[in-house]
Parts: C-alpha cells; sequence; structure tokens
C-alpha cells in the first residue's frame, strides 16, 4: 500500500455526515447532494406508480429521497441506475411537493403554529379543503408546468381571479386561503378532474410528493386527523383521477391503526412499501460517500481493486456489491477483529450487529455516523502520525457507538417527546431486566402536561415501544434494550462496553 495522509483521511470520514448525517444538514448543492445519494434497490419500488405509500422509521432516507425526486437530474440517475421499467417516461412526468422542504430552508407552506391556530378542530372536510388547496397553490407556482395557463384560466372561469393570485402568492398565510378554498371546494376539485383528463389527453402525468407531515403542527396527537384525511383524499382519488398520483413519505409510527383510527388502512396494503436497508447496503453507501469525499480517500480506496467503480451519471464514485471487498475496507481501516482474535468479535459483522434495533433495521444515519465520530475521536488523540498503518482503533468503535446511542435517543426525543421522562426512570437498571421491573418503572414515571405518551396503560406503552423496536421481549419475558438505545437511555449491560478513557 502506498503511503497516504492519515490526518487528511480522517478529516474526509469526519465529514461524510454533515450534522451528524442528518437530512436537514445534506448539501443544498445538486452536484454534491447526488453524489452522496445511493439508490438502494427497494426505492425501485417507491417510484412504480401504483405505490402511494412510503413508509420508513426516523433516519432511514425517506427525506433524501423526497428531495431526490424534486430535482429532475437526481430523476434521471435513480431510474437510469435502479433500471426502472414500471414509471412513465420521465419527460411526460412532473413532480411537485404537496408538502415538505425540498431545500433545507424553504418557506413555501404555513407554518405548525398557522395550521394548529387555523385547523383546531377542523372537520374532515375541511382537511381535505386544506389538502387540495397546498396542491394548486404549489401547481400554480410552477412555470415550466405545460398546464398552469389553463389551471389560471379555469380558476379565472369559476370562481375569479383572487383566489389563484392569492394561492400562487400567498400560500403560507393559511388565514387567507382557507375559507375560499372551503367555499369553492366543489369547484376546486371540478378543476382538478378537467385537469387530469388534460393529463391523459397529453400522455402526461403528475406526481405529488408529501414529507416532513410530522411537522404539520406542533402536537402528536394532532397529527391523527389531517394524516388520516391526506391518506383518505389520496384513496379516493386514485380511483376518481388516473394521471394524478402521490407520493407519501411517512414515519411508520403515524400509520398505526389505534393512531388514525383510519378504518380503510386495510386498503393501502398493496399501494405501500417500507423502506428498510440491507447490511451490505449500508457498507456500499459508506464506500460511496468516502469514494465521493476528496481524492485523497479516493485514492486510499482503489487499494482494493473493484471496490469502487467511477459513474458516468451525476451520482459520482459508486461502491461494488461484493460484500467481501467490503470486508477487506473494514479490515484495512480498522483491522480484522475487535480484539486480539475472532473472540472479541469480526469487525465487520460487529458494526451492524450493534447498530441494529430490535426488529433487526439500522438506520443509515446512524450507520455513518459511528464511522465519523470515530474518525473525531482518533483526530482528537493526537494519534494520527503513529506508524500502525490503521486509520481507526476498535477502541474508537465503542466509544463511538457509546455517543451513537445517545444521539439516536436525542433524535427519537424530538419526535417522541414523552422518552425524555422515560429515560430518567430507567437510569442505572441493568438489561436485560424482568418484565415486571421494566413495567413498573413505566407505571411510576411522572409525564410531562406537554409531553405525555401515546398510550397511557404501562402494558401499552410497552407494547408501543416493542413496535417502535426499541425494546426487545425475549422467550423467558425478559425486557432488553438492544445497543443503539442502550447507552442512550444510561441502561447498562452486564459484560457490556466501558467507555474509553
Amino acid at each position: 500500500m502506498s503511503e497516504f495522509n492519515k490526518p487528511k483521511l480522517l478529516e474526509l470520514i469526519i465529514n461524510i455526515a454533515p450534522g451528524r448525517g442528518t437530512a436537514e444538514n445534506e448539501s443544498d448543492d445538486e452536484e454534491q447532494f447526488l453524489k452522496n445519494f445511493l439508490p438502494i434497490p427497494n426505492y425501485r419500488s417507491a417510484l412504480e406508480s401504483n405505490t402511494l405509500l412510503i413508509l420508513g422509521g426516523r433516519g432511514v432516507g425517506k427525506t433524501e429521497l423526497f428531495r431526490l425526486l424534486a430535482i429532475p437530474s437526481g430523476r434521471e440517475s435513480l431510474v437510469e441506475s435502479l433500471g426502472i421499467r414500471a414509471l412513465p417516461p420521465l419527460e411526460k412526468t412532473k413532480w411537485i411537493a404537496g408538502f415538505g422542504r425540498t431545500r433545507k430552508v424553504e418557506q413555501r407552506f404555513p407554518t405548525p403554529e398557522s395550521v394548529e391556530k387555523e385547523m383546531n378542530n377542523a372537520s374532515n372536510i375541511e382537511w381535505r379543503s386544506f389538502w387540495i388547496g397546498l396542491i394548486l397553490g404549489v401547481l400554480l407556482q410552477q412555470e415550466d408546468f405545460k398546464f398552469q395557463n389553463f389551471l389560471i384560466e379555469q380558476i379565472r372561469t369559476e370562481i375569479g381571479t383572487e383566489i389563484g393570485t392569492i394561492l400562487r402568492n400567498k400560500l403560507p398565510s393559511l388565514s387567507i386561503w382557507k375559507p375560499i378554498v372551503y367555499q369553492n371546494l366543489e369547484k376546486l376539485n371540478s378543476i382538478l378532474d378537467t385537469l387530469d383528463q388534460k393529463l391523459i389527453e397529453a400522455d402526461d402525468w403528475l406526481f405529488v410528493t408529501y414529507d416532513e407531515l410530522d411537522r404539520l403542527v406542533g402536537s402528536y396527537t394532532a397529527l391523527a386527523s389531517p394524516i388520516r384525511e391526506l391518506l383518505a383524499l389520496w384513496l379516493d382519488r386514485w380511483r376518481r383521477w388516473d394521471r394524478i398520483q402521490p407520493k407519501i413519505f411517512l414515519r411508520t409510527d403515524l400509520f398505526r391503526e389505534d393512531f388514525l383510527s383510519f378504518p380503510d388502512a386495510s386498503k393501502l396494503q398493496a399501494h405501500q412499501i417500507r423502506l428498510e436497508w440491507k447490511h451490505s447496503w449500508l457498507y456500499q453507501l459508506l464506500v460511496k460517500r468516502l469514494a465521493n469525499s476528496g481524492d485523497e480517500m479516493t485514492e486510499y480506496l482503489q487499494n482494493i481493486p473493484g471496490l469502487i467503480i467511477e459513474n458516468k451519471t451525476g451520482l459520482g464514485w459508486t461502491a461494488t456489491s461484493n460484500e467481501k471487498l467490503f470486508e477487506s475496507l473494514i479490515e484495512m481501516m480498522i483491522g480484522k477483529y475487535m480484539g486480539a482474535n475472532a473472540k472479541k468479535g469480526i469487525t465487520y459483522r460487529w458494526i451492524p450487529n450493534h447498530l441494529q434495533d430490535a426488529g433487526g433495521q439500522i438506520a443509515p444515519r446512524s450507520f455513518l455516523k459511528l464511522f465519523t465520530l470515530a474518525a473525531e475521536s482518533r483526530r482528537d488523540q493526537h494519534s494520527t502520525v503513529e506508524q500502525n498503518p490503521l486509520l481507526l482503533q476498535p477502541s474508537d468503535l465503542q466509544g463511538a457507538l457509546m455517543k451513537t446511542s445517545e444521539d439516536r435517543i436525542r433524535e427519537l426525543q424530538e419526535e417522541y417527546p414523552w422518552l425524555e421522562s422515560l429515560k430518567t426512570r430507567l437510569v442505572s437498571l441493568t438489561a436485560p431486566m424482568p418484565k415486571e421491573v421494566f413495567l413498573e418503572r413505566v407505571k411510576s414515571t411522572t409525564w410531562s402536561p406537554e409531553k405525555q405518551p401515546p398510550v397511557t396503560n404501562p402494558e401499552e406503552i410497552l407494547k408501543y415501544l416493542l413496535q417502535l423496536g426499541i425494546i426487545e421481549s425475549r422467550l423467558d419475558e425478559r425486557i432488553n434494550i438492544p445497543e443503539i438505545y442502550l447507552y442512550g437511555f444510561n441502561v447498562k449491560r452486564k459484560g457490556g462496553l466501558k467507555r474509553p478513557q
């Protein structure tokens, strides 16, 4: 192996997950965004015209895919790299965001405070009006939409010019357009019916995408009504419209039947997919991000022939799917074993085994974060000029696992604020623990008035945590906490990791 600049390589590893891997901190630069993006096989199903709902937990890449679909070159690269055939020709499609930010900073939609104030105790029809208003408002803003003038003329003829101007220029001002759309809902629905017919005649398609629905309003419990009505709206339009179709990105827990009280949820079974990552795809993502991080890293990776491939599309360097080469990379970077021999764990397997939740799932955000935090640790120990050819040490990974777990719990607390109160009651417990011990801690938790769990019975809370993959129930009924959550909850494990000094 040729000599390499170890401090520089460590800095490049640190930078593969901006903002510690959150989608909101990914680059707004389209070229860099595409180079960081890995098209995984189940994205193929997400793009099929028959798929309405894309489910996934926090950090699995929903927002990344949502943002990619807003970029024409991103859609092209995705279709080309995955060989997608079930999608109409891209030049015959128009993609708009019905809700959600396609860039880090965007002010297109009403704020959560505005929605919560104006839609408090809203009826089903009022929520339908809200979603129809957003679709029309975004469409009227699309200068390159071939039917924009048609829409403007239809609205002017049927209703008047005022509503079209307001929706186009004042879409964040919900209080202004809400009553007008509600009063004219029948006519606006008719206009969208006519638009669907125009799309059929032109053999064109309109796809409406949704993301960040958990940020629609500030209260978790208040999310049920708008999400339920969005799904109900599109189930109805699925049968009514042929060429206007949705792609709804939704957190898995928000699709729970007991949360939504949505009797037609079963009808969505044939039209939904779940975003889940295989371990080999996670390594592929890591290698791709490393390869596109800088010339020094590209050269370093080329020490393993066939590991990376130069891509002629906007996706930049891509990674092989050969897992043996991923194993070779981890051995070159960190070493084959987490200790003196295999008893301490084979590094390539140790990494995913310690990052997966109770359902065996790993968020790509956590996977990338483990490496960035390990590289930070190695850099900060001022030992980067040592003769050891390894970039990272097993102890770096062990310390990074604890920090990754802490970050993961902080992320979850953003979406499930009630976990903050539960966390204080779990401190100092040792996993696995008797079920009755866990339930007693849940029962004795004092919940903040503003941060109530979605269910109140301790057994129901336990069931909810099981569904989220935060805990697991063993055959002997003891409750275990996977390591990706263990350290963030300050729970101990016999024989577990000791924090590096």
